[in-house]
């Protein structure tokens, strides 16, 4: 048996030397995660790595809004919080099985998502936009409609992070966050989505967050209390346990072997993989019997794989189709603002003022064409009528969500000198918390011209905003 099959190494193009990566793939890893690239790019590697591999290798991405979060030649797919003010089954199964043709046309066998993480902590920076919601019953419904899409489209799937890392307010890939629920509370809500998914889930990601109420020593990701005790024993999981990123800094000097004793079945992404396969080979021995059980899981995983593209479905997703319909009904307005021909309206992107590159052009093409002047807005502007545009969204290592202190004291003294405002969010639902005066919030969740067209439709008056809130 091949016990490095039991590492994931991770593959980030711009920073990874492809040469470390072949020879990985000789030494007989059990797959890699890719990250950025072109299309092209992505494919050519995984073509060289799987000619280089003793065995069938398990090619996975963090796919949760289709390619376009990690490919930047490749469309970008609504998030999670929009499907979840469409609060739509068929939207998510149509992302999943979308996700999952674009994901095998580049040789990509394994998504990691669904996130079921709850939308519960404003603050939150990793979460956010990557949820369906906070409530636990609806993400698991709309999760399990993606599982199917993406099962049906001949990709496997992971649910994360358990138990659960949407009441937290740190990013993990910065330093170690601390769900304070107590155990009754974590099981009607976080752990909810997870017991309603066992079923279907070919894999179960283990967070890197520390919960006092499971395990006071050790996270999740290191934890036999949390792994073995209670998924396994207690909720009677019998899949495949994989780590999150174990380059991640809230791990700290932890071992990155350690997860293996503690019950996790891959380590995926550590920091020095060969050092990794140095020391496992140093234990093989000693921890045979959990390396045996394993590469047994693993094998079925490979098994359950050919089983699922040998009877995936042969049928065609429109992506700006599917896109277009979820805009038309996720779109929520708080207020009213409404726009009329002819009129002059002061237009900022909060991320980038005073710049006026502005992205959305999409948005602001769709008000020319009713005969709208569109101007930039600067601090002297008074009673007028100002929008104001965010794409504040996750962002891995950053530690950020919504707005900066900057970024908020310029949106509400736009909003405080002029007699009308709308902020529209093509990213975290919840930048409008602490604004005051604010006349509209229009909340499209994602980006992209799809949604941008359908803001300006609303605004405009030609269309109702369909969406709720999903918390």
């Amino acid at each position: 048996m091949n016990i490095n099959r039991l590492i994931y190494p991770g593959f980030w193009f711009g920073k990874s030397n492809k040469k470390d990566a072949i020879k990985l793939a000789r030494l007989g890893v059990g797959g890699f995660c890719i990250y950025n690239g072109t299309t092209k790019e992505v494919n050519d590697l995984i073509t060289e790595l799987r000619a280089n591999a003793p065995h069938k290798l398990l090619i996975c991405c963090d796919y949760e809004y289709g390619l376009g979060r990690w490919h930047k030649d490749a469309p970008l797919l609504a998030s999670n919080i929009s499907i979840g003010a469409a609060d739509n089954k068929e939207l998510a199964y149509k992302k999943g099985y979308s996700t999952a043709i674009q994901a095998r046309a580049l040789g990509v066998d394994w998504v990691f998502a669904p996130v079921v993480d709850l939308a519960q902590e404003p603050n939150n920076p990793i979460v956010n936009t990557r949820s369906f919601g906070a409530e636990p019953s609806k993400v698991a419904t709309l999760a399990g409609a993606f599982m199917q899409g993406l099962a049906e489209g001949g990709c496997l799937n992971s649910v994360k992070h358990f138990p659960g890392h949407g009441s937290t307010d740190i990013d993990s890939h910065l330093a170690m966050p601390v769900l304070k629920k107590d155990f009754k509370l974590l099981e009607q809500e976080d752990l909810l989505p997870y017991r309603q998914l066992l079923d279907k889930a070919d894999s179960i990601m283990i967070g890197h967050l520390n919960i006092p109420a499971f395990d006071k020593d050790l996270p999740a990701s290191f934890s036999a209390k949390i792994m073995q005790n209670y998924l396994r024993e207690k909720m009677g999981y019998k899949g495949l346990i994989i780590t999150d990123a174990l380059v991640m800094k809230a791990i700290g000097p932890l071992n990155p072997l350690a997860p293996l004793l503690a019950g996790a079945d891959i380590l995926l992404c550590p920091s020095e993989p060969e050092l990794l396969i140095e020391e496992l080979k140093k234990n093989e021995k000693n921890i045979s019997e959990r390396i045996e059980k394993a590469l047994d899981k693993q094998e079925k995983l490979v098994l359950k794989l050919e089983s699922l593209q040998k009877n995936s479905l042969n049928k065609t997703i429109n992506v700006e189709q599917l896109n277009t319909e979820v805009a038309k009904n996720c779109i929520v307005q708080k207020g009213i603002f409404n726009i009329k021909k002819g009129e002059t309206i002061y237009y900022f992107e909060a991320e980038t003022y005073p710049s006026i590159s502005w992205r959305a052009q999409t948005f602001i093409d769709e008000l020319k064409k009713q005969n709208i002047s569109v101007k930039p807005y600067n601090k002297e502007i008074k009673n007028e009528k100002i929008i104001i545009a965010t794409y504040s969204n996750y962002a891995a290592f950053s530690g950020q969500i919504n707005f900066t202190k900057e970024q908020k004291e310029l949106i509400q003294k736009a909003i405080t000198d002029n007699k009308e405002s709308a902020l529209i969010s093509y990213g975290s639902p919840f930048v409008d918390k602490g604004l005051k005066n604010l006349t509209s919030f229009i909340m499209a969740g994602s980006a992209g011209k799809e949604f941008e067209k359908t803001t300006a439709q609303i605004l405009l008056g030609k269309i109702q905003a369909k969406g709720k809130m999903p918390f």
